[in-house]
């Protein structure tokens, strides 16, 4: 959960930044008007919930799973993957679009940076979140007492669902 909410704290900024661009290429604010409040909102509620998250014990009764990359050197390789991919398809049409002289190999640019922007936010910070989840958590429960406290006391009655594995959070 709290990979999620890390990858939504990573998308407010970049949703603000995609009304920005699309205010200076078209000349309308509207568009900027209307994702940076939203961006704002997103990265603020996303705080709180990755605050609260991190708080508390993670819910061991139910199992989550993810198809995504489970560390930061995964998530950057994908990520570099569909970059080249993508980049591969931006240059056939980036020499038309000089050419054509028009802002349109800025848009394009632009648009791939968003793209660039979206792809590291939604998939390198949660799989780094991933990968580093019981090294933070032991860190936290190391400083946190209250959260030492709610460890010792689940631990006590906690029996693996899915077969017989030590406590699972740690």
């Amino acid at each position: 959960m709290a990979a999620a909410w890390s990858s939504a704290i990573a998308s407010g900024p970049i949703l603000v930044l995609a009304g920005a661009l699309m205010a200076v290429m078209s000349g309308n604010p509207a568009a900027a008007l209307v994702l940076a409040p939203l961006g704002a909102a997103l990265m603020l509620l996303a705080l709180s919930r990755w605050k609260r998250v991190r708080t508390t014990l993670p819910n061991t009764d139910r199992l989550l799973s993810s198809r995504g990359p489970g560390s930061a050197r995964g998530g950057i390789a994908m990520v570099s993957f569909l970059v080249a991919l993508l980049g591969g398809i931006l240059a056939i049409y980036l020499p038309s679009a000089i050419a054509k002289g028009d802002g349109a190999a800025t848009t394009l640019v632009g648009a791939f940076a968003l793209i660039v922007a979206i792809l590291a936010a939604c998939i390198v910070v949660p799989s780094t979140v991933i990968g580093r989840a019981r090294e933070s958590f032991r860190r936290r429960v190391r400083t946190d007492p209250a959260l030492r406290k709610a460890l010792e006391e689940d631990l006590a009655t906690w029996r693996d669902p899915y077969g017989n594995a030590a406590y699972g959070p740690l």
